[in-house]
């Protein structure tokens, strides 16, 4: 019986470290096009992680969610993604959404190393650029990674058949099959 990987092991990485690596990319796209964000639109989430099916553990793992924003002109937004895109590539990602309209720019990608999920798009108001980074879910150091049950399968229901009828007696609903 397959678990449909369901208990393969997760990637191992601090809460400390995967901030660190949510922001050292960031930081780098940022530097493809010269800005600086701002770090006072930090906005970070550490969450638990749960299964496809909602299972969950109590071993600690965890996801992080990151995301910052910096200044920049709307309609030079397309034109920022450009290189952004570029580097991108080059480490590996899978660019799976894009967008360079003047000043509601776009990108989406996943991949690279830590298999991170990282988006770029113009913001509200339109002279901002927001980078967010989700990270997989990992499973802090020195943690024995829970192993996590099938749920349970659904009762199946069972018809019955009401006890006049099992004594031979004719149903009270003769066009109805179940009586």
């Amino acid at each position: 019986m397959t678990d449909s990987g369901k208990n393969d092991p997760l990637p191992v990485k601090s809460k400390d470290g995967a901030e660190h690596s949510a922001r050292a990319l960031i930081d780098q796209l940022a530097s493809q096009y010269g800005l600086q964000v701002d770090d006072k639109t930090v906005d970070k989430e550490f969450r638990d992680c749960y299964g496809k099916n909602h299972e969950h553990a109590s071993d600690g793992r965890f996801d992080l969610a990151y995301s910052v924003r910096t200044r920049l002109p709307g309609d030079q937004h397309g034109k920022a993604l450009r290189p952004m895109r570029k580097k991108l590539e080059t480490e590996g990602y899978k660019i799976i959404g894009y967008r360079e309209d003047p000043s509601d720019a776009l990108m989406d990608a996943k991949g690279g190393s830590d298999n991170l999920f990282v988006s770029v798009e113009s913001y509200v108001p339109d002279t901002d650029l927001v980078f967010s980074v989700n990270t997989p879910c990992f499973l802090p150091p020195g943690v024995k990674q829970e192993q996590v049950s099938a749920p349970a399968p659904m009762p199946t229901p069972v018809a019955t058949v009401p006890a006049k009828q099992q004594a031979g007696s004719a149903p009270r609903f003769p066009d109805n099959p179940f009586g």
